[in-house]
């Protein structure tokens, strides 16, 4: 009688064991179903920050739940990481991916491999080299934020008076596709403007940082003392490159005689404001692009039609306006949604 108590009670176990597992993969499909990767190269600071904040939000009103994942500036396999978030969102068969592509190239087959398990992917920020390698591409034209900014640099330096010297440009990564895209944008608006003039200004190698400040500085104060007919210095984002430029303008004596024209705001620019360390930037709406990445995200999701590519105008400030500029833009808040529906992993391995 005990024995065949027994075998009822272990089989009822195995049966509930059973009914238990199923019910646990029912759930997981589920939860994939509604769940957004969101993979952008950082997830702080003044730029990536409301960016984070916009996707968030968007996440959120549409019911889904979003994993963001990233790694620190100076990561050595940065670049691998975020290739293995791609393959781990595929693995997990969520219902979207968004992702900022540090490189145009590196990023095709992991993309393309996640769009034929039916799993779209928008990218932000940076774009690939084919617009059929992704649904869709939501942000700024890089290209034609570098334009604007060398039109507008330009067009100042010439109702300065300058009409020749040397250029420097600095940026984090001279591989990434958003520093590629801005330069070559910013040469083109600053030929435009001087046109055959423009053979009497030399662009000097590009600096590249790695988002390290003391690097940028330590390159530019080299390049004024070996250019003493440095004219301009363009920042083309992140914290190393402002940062690393105002310090060495600062350093060699030369804030207020070399201009100096940034991308995105950042408090970091009101610092050198006064002593005018900084003269322009153009800055993106990074708050809109995070919302409207995960927007259209959905939409795609749903089986909507979106359009491939999805713009965000710049807005172009002066130094003298970048205080209340920067007082506006804070009304937007960059605390990280506090709901169950939004998950935050940065990868420090």
């Amino acid at each position: 009688m005990l024995k065949k108590s027994f075998w009822v009670i272990s089989m009822f176990g195995a049966l509930l064991l059973v009914g238990t597992g199923c019910s646990t993969s029912d759930s997981a499909d589920a939860d994939s179903e509604k769940t957004l990767y969101f993979i952008p190269i950082v997830d702080t600071g003044a730029y990536w920050n409301p960016m984070k904040k916009g996707a968030e939000d968007a996440a959120q009103e549409l019911g889904y739940t979003l994993v963001t994942k990233t790694s620190p500036s100076a990561e050595p396999s940065k670049k691998e990481k975020h290739i293995g978030f791609i393959r781990e969102a595929v693995a997990k068969n969520v219902a979207g991916i968004a992702i900022a592509p540090i490189e145009k190239k590196a990023f095709v087959d992991p993309i393309k491999a996640a769009m034929d398990k039916n799993i779209p992917v928008i990218t932000f920020d940076a774009d690939l080299e084919n617009p059929e390698d992704r649904t869709a591409y939501v942000g700024t034209d890089n290209v034609s934020a570098g334009k604007e900014l060398g039109l507008r640099a330009a067009e100042e330096m010439k109702a300065k008076g300058i009409t020749g010297g040397s250029i420097a440009i600095v940026c984090v990564d001279v591989a990434q596709p958003t520093m590629i895209d801005r330069e070559k944008g910013l040469k083109e608006g600053f030929a435009e403007i001087y046109g055959k003039d423009a053979e009497n200004f030399k662009f000097l190698a590009t600096i590249q940082d790695n988002d390290q400040p003391s690097e940028s500085k330590k390159q530019l104060e080299g390049y004024i003392a070996a250019n003493r007919d440095l004219v301009t210095v363009f920042s083309l984002g992140s914290e190393g490159p402002n940062v690393g430029v105002m310090s060495a303008l600062e350093s060699q004596g030369k804030a207020g005689q070399v201009l100096h024209y940034g991308f995105d705001y950042t408090d970091t620019w009101l610092s050198g404001v006064a002593d005018e360390r900084i003269t322009a930037i153009v800055d993106q709406d990074a708050y809109q692009i995070g919302y409207q990445v995960i927007e259209n995200l959905v939409k795609a999701i749903d089986g909507e039609t979106i359009d491939a590519t999805i713009p965000i105008d710049v807005n172009y400030v002066l130094a003298e306006e970048l205080e209340e500029y920067g007082k506006e833009k804070s009304k937007v808040k960059t605390d990280s949604v506090e709901d169950s529906s939004v998950e935050s992993t940065e990868e420090t391995e």
